[in-house]
């Protein structure tokens, strides 16, 4: 069963799912969603949880490759009246030309990118010139301890429920396509806040 399999059948209960973890990602989310500005996309948007820290007037499109995700977000962003387009697409192929946007941000999404590599070269495709790319991600942690007594379980339970691999490192993955301006570690570099340009 693929990602967007699993993910469509636990859609309606993801945010009770991931409620405990609020008091912990919801500050970090809405710290990336502060870096935006001007036309802007965001990948991988799920339910909607960064909607509410964007500003009314932002020029936003949002894309996941779960139809029911979406819908729960553009129900959501109407209640915020934010004006927003969304669309189903996953970030391996975005349905945009090529330097759309001046902002693409990613909110714990390359945990779940069946194709990581093919998803950041999408997005520094659809990223204008100088463009800034906002990423935060799970990441495997610079403790090998984390790492073993922590995230190598989680991705034992994790990896057959929802395809989500939390040792995967998207942090190397940005620099090696992005100019990085910012990067923050949280949590022994389990979540990391990364801002990077377009070069």
């Amino acid at each position: 069963m693929s990602f967007k399999a699993k993910y469509s059948r636990i859609a309606r209960h993801y945010e009770t799912l991931e409620r405990p973890l609020d008091r912990f990602f919801c500050p970090l989310r809405k710290k990336a969603v502060s870096f935006v500005e001007g036309k802007t996309l965001e990948v991988g948007v799920g339910v909607g949880k960064t909607l509410r820290y964007y500003l009314s007037d932002v020029e936003l499109c949002a894309v996941d490759a779960v139809p029911e995700a979406l819908e729960i977000a553009r129900e959501k962003a109407r209640r915020l009246n934010l004006n927003a387009c969304f669309k189903v697409a996953d970030v391996e192929r975005l349905p945009f030309p090529d330097e759309s946007f001046d902002t693409v941000l990613s909110s714990f999404v390359f945990c779940t990118v069946p194709n990581p590599e093919r998803g950041m070269r999408e997005i520094l495709r659809v990223l204008k010139p100088g463009g800034r790319a906002i990423f935060l991600e799970h990441t495997r942690s610079d403790s090998a301890l984390v790492n073993y007594l922590f995230l190598w379980p989680m991705k034992l339970l994790l990896k057959p429920l929802l395809d989500d691999d939390p040792l995967r490192e998207t942090h190397r993955l940005i620099g090696e396509h992005f100019k990085v301006e910012r990067a923050e570690s949280y949590y022994r570099g389990i979540v990391r806040l990364i801002v990077a340009r377009k070069g």
